[in-house]
């Protein structure tokens, strides 16, 4: 095998910025066994029907391609597959993938052989044009997708076929981080001509029906290529208006799953002896949202004054139980470039947040009075708002911070308070630096950084294509730097995600991961009912 090649192992980016000279790139090689191998031993019963709990409603999505909430992530996640996947070390490989190989040849033109003998889920076999099709999908500004960061490197004369299972990739622009963008579960593959309503895909699970707001169905796919670790008759993903009806509901044995449970219920669904509770630590993060295009908050002495209103060890424990890391205003905390300035901790400093907002014109007369959102269907977020109005109050009166908590249907609308106001929140899962950096300025543009006049764009672009190590890090230092000094993000924590299961649940793996539940087993595979 090629040394620049995945084949059933795993590519590390670092191998990529390393840099291993000018005159070539070279990555290394490294074994990445079954993920069957992460879980502990369990007997394999086939059969049952397996209930996953989530928060929903009425505007739930379902694409290949693009989600809002936890929900959304779950169905897609349960039908459709990408080419490659990441271990538990964030390095993609093609276990779980629809990929054979993935052969990186330079920084702007990589090849990916399919597996052979994938079946869609009508039977028609997966080829290249799917892919081709797919990735053309994701490029087309007329659909709404999380492709727009993959416009930046790539475009649709850029996909080319090799062979019906072969397809290589030609970037306008180097991107030693490629493969590991192909991991990414919303770049999933669907069949050609997909129009985002007839939901076709490759999963262990085919969908029977969808009704957005209570449940979706998923029954074995018999003719699936990985059929072997697909054990359950059918999955059924259940919607619940909020945290405390899919805790309840749980506890009363009414689903075998809940997804993404609240922290303040962490010790008493851990003390139940037909539960089990899997914690996560991979970088996610949840964060106020500062619009820097809205008022008060194109203010850049408003931003750095509420950043200093953040008692960010009382938020954690409070928000949490302590089950996180302290933020400090950056994210990528999995990226080796975390924090490449070695920025000291923020600190909550009331006078320093009042004498910021003193030049800007706000007093105890004249008081800086905000409205703060949050939905009330991903935890943490409803008690991280009410932490800070009451943090506020610190400043006798300067700041006033109205906390509502909307319904999660209503605030991930297209016209709900979700990336439509100046101040609200927003959860991620964790990911590299620059992938986070380009979905925040192009598939969620939460915050509207960076400004016209800024180079952070540039840098972003000049990162990505930066083989050498230390000059990599040292363009992403300059771009933390502009985010740290006058970006739109409050990150407090990065927080633990955590999800609860019955003990006839058995197969479930525990280990870092993007997503609740392992990547949803990956369309729930390797789950089975004892």
């Amino acid at each position: 095998m090629n040394s620049s090649e995945i084949e059933n192992s795993g590519l590390s980016r670092r191998h990529f910025i390393q840099g291993l000279g000018s005159a070539a790139i070279a990555a290394g090689v490294m074994s990445t066994s079954s993920i069957n191998a992460l879980a502990a031993p369990f007997a394999i019963k086939k059969g049952g029907v397996l209930k996953i709990g989530v928060v929903g409603g009425a505007n739930d999505l379902f694409d290949a391609n693009y989600i809002v909430a936890k929900a959304d992530q779950a169905r897609l996640m349960s039908t459709f597959e990408t080419l490659l996947t990441f271990n538990e070390k964030f390095q993609p490989v093609t276990t779980n993938g629809l990929a054979e190989s993935a052969k990186a040849n330079s920084p702007t033109k990589y090849t990916i052989k399919l597996r052979k003998g994938v079946k869609f889920h009508d039977g028609s076999l997966l080829s290249a044009d799917d892919v081709i099709a797919s990735f053309k999908r994701l490029l087309d500004p007329a659909i709404k997708t999380t492709g727009k960061p993959l416009r930046t490197f790539l475009d649709p004369s850029g996909l080319v076929k090799i062979d019906n299972l072969t397809v290589e990739f030609n970037l306008k622009l180097p991107n030693v981080d490629f493969l590991a963008t192909l991991a990414g579960y919303t770049y999933a593959i669907s069949k050609a001509g997909y129009d985002g309503k007839n939901q076709i895909g490759t999963s262990g699970y085919k969908l029977v029906s969808f009704t957005p707001g209570r449940e979706s169905v998923h029954r074995r796919f018999n003719d699936y290529w990985d059929a072997k670790n697909v054990h359950l008759n059918e999955v059924r993903i259940i919607d619940f208006a909020d945290k405390t009806a899919l805790v309840n509901a749980l506890i009363a044995k009414q689903i075998d799953v809940a997804v993404d449970i609240p922290f303040e219920q962490f010790k008493t669904l851990k003390s139940k002896k037909y539960l089990n509770v899997v914690e996560n630590s991979a970088g996610a993060w949840l964060a106020f949202c500062m619009r820097i295009d809205i008022k008060p908050f194109d203010d850049n002495n408003v931003r750095q004054a509420l950043r200093l209103l953040v008692d960010r060890k009382q938020m954690l424990n409070r928000v949490l139980s302590g089950h996180g890391k302290i933020g400090n205003d950056l994210y990528g905390y999995i990226d080796a470039n975390y924090n490449a300035n070695a920025y000291p901790q923020r600190q909550q400093n009331v006078a320093a947040a009042v004498a910021l907002l003193k030049k800007s014109g706000y007093s105890k007369s004249k008081p800086l009075r905000v409205e703060l959102t949050a939905p009330d269907d991903t935890s943490g977020l409803v008690l991280m708002i009410q932490t800070l109005a009451e943090q506020a109050k610190k400043t006798g009166g300067v700041v006033i911070i109205d906390a509502k908590v909307i319904d999660g249907g209503t605030y991930w609308s297209s016209k709900g308070q979700y990336m439509n106001t100046g101040f609200y929140t927003t959860y991620w899962s964790g990911r590299s630096y620059l992938a986070q950096a380009a979905a925040s300025m192009d598939t969620y543009p939460e915050t509207k950084f960076p400004p016209a006049n800024s180079k952070f764009r540039k840098d972003y672009e000049l990162a990505s294509g930066t083989i050498n190590a230390k000059k990599r890090r040292e363009i992403i230092a300059r771009m933390q730097k502009e985010e740290f000094e006058k970006g739109g993000y409050i990150i407090p924590f990065f927080n633990n995600f955590a999800d609860a299961y019955s003990t006839k649940v058995v197969g479930v793996v525990k280990r870092p991961a993007q997503l609740n539940m392992d990547y949803y087993a990956h369309g729930f595979k390797y789950i089975s009912l004892a």
